[in-house]
């Protein structure tokens, strides 16, 4: 990302306030991107969502640098030929190929005034667009999709906010920024760490004190002796292996408690060295971690930093689960990581 970004941000009576939120707080929490309000003649102007906005500038004094953003919020004034009066910032912004971001009306603001004719982009409907804009001529470069970026130009219809924010991001090459990923991931579908109270368990398991250079025995070897113990004290088994870690530090030599163990239907005596008993709830944010157990660090990291960022306190347990176990090619694996927070 180039130093010293500005995002300009247009602001009018009625604009689709939701539509810009969420990229926002993302350049103001996570960046250095400075987020600048503008309207037409500096004058306060109301949302959609009836906010009073005091824009911090005029149209006249906006001065876009080389890499500044411009951020087109939708409304219905665009759709209907409102704010005209921008059409000379928005066509000088687009000819030095600066990054340019609109959403639902905005596009349609865009397409009218052809600035998307031979630029691959999307909007609510394509119907919609040919119905609003009889003299529409970007139809073949139209995609059906959340979100297109296409010659430094971001489009997306409203419901697509998401998206949206993810191609900015991706324009400004800002998601090498670990803390904003993972944020940013919580608002996404596919891969997402997720915040969940997992239900009380029945676990059979056997204790070890050990730090993460003890880890290295017990692969393969204990989780086989679990199985078998398991079955030989007649106790169904209902799920992968655990490795439950408790009072971990992450420091080298620290000592922590570590349970290895697999969820039981029933809780009963068993037999030292294991154990039996019904765990508590567990609040935890949780992801899947595909792939080999050697990246799972990177993971952790991740995670860990992004539960700091939310300012949320870690209990000192976590717990992973092993999903599929492949010996021969890591790659496959695939793993269920949970870290407690309170």
């Amino acid at each position: 990302m180039k130093e010293n970004i500005n995002c300009y941000l247009f602001v009018y009576n009625e604009y689709s306030d939701w539509e810009p939120a969420l990229i926002t707080y993302a350049l103001t929490t996570f960046t250095t991107v400075k987020v600048i309000t503008f309207s037409v003649d500096g004058q306060p102007v109301t949302s959609g969502g009836g906010i009073r906005i005091q824009p911090q500038l005029a149209l006249a004094d906006v001065r876009p640098g080389a890499h500044d953003l411009l951020l087109l919020p939708g409304g219905e004034p665009m759709e209907k030929g409102a704010n005209k009066e921008i059409l000379p910032l928005v066509k000088s912004h687009i000819q030095a190929q600066k990054p340019l971001a609109a959403i639902c009306g905005a596009t349609v603001f865009l397409a009218e005034h052809g600035f998307l004719d031979n630029v691959k982009h999307t909007s609510n409907d394509l119907g919609l667009l040919k119905m609003l804009l009889p003299e529409y001529k970007g139809a073949p470069n139209y995609i059906a999709a959340p979100s297109v970026t296409d010659q430094h130009i971001i489009t997306a219809p409203g419901t697509a906010m998401v998206a949206f924010t993810k191609a900015i991001l991706e324009e400004l090459q800002l998601l090498q920024n670990e803390k904003l990923t993972f944020w940013l991931q919580f608002f996404l579908k596919e891969g997402a760490p997720q915040i969940q109270t997992v239900p009380p368990m029945n676990f059979f398991y056997r204790s070890y004190q050990t730090d993460f250079a003890g880890l290295v025995p017990l692969i393969r070897t204990v989780a086989r002796d679990i199985f078998r113990e398991a079955i030989a004290n007649d106790l169904e088994i209902v799920g992968p292996q655990h490795w439950h870690y408790h009072n971990v530090t992450g420091q080298p030599g620290n000592i922590f408690t570590l349970e290895i163990g697999v969820p039981v239907t029933t809780v009963k005596e068993v037999p030292a060295p294991y154990g039996c008993r019904t765990l508590p709830a567990f609040n935890c944010v949780s992801i899947q971690h595909p792939g080999a157990w050697a990246n799972m660090g990177q993971t952790y990291h991740q995670l860990i930093n992004g539960i700091m960022t939310a300012g949320v306190q870690m209990s000192g347990s976590n717990r992973e689960q092993y999903i599929h176990c492949d010996f021969e090619n890591p790659d496959a694996n695939i793993t269920n990581i949970q870290i407690g927070i309170l």
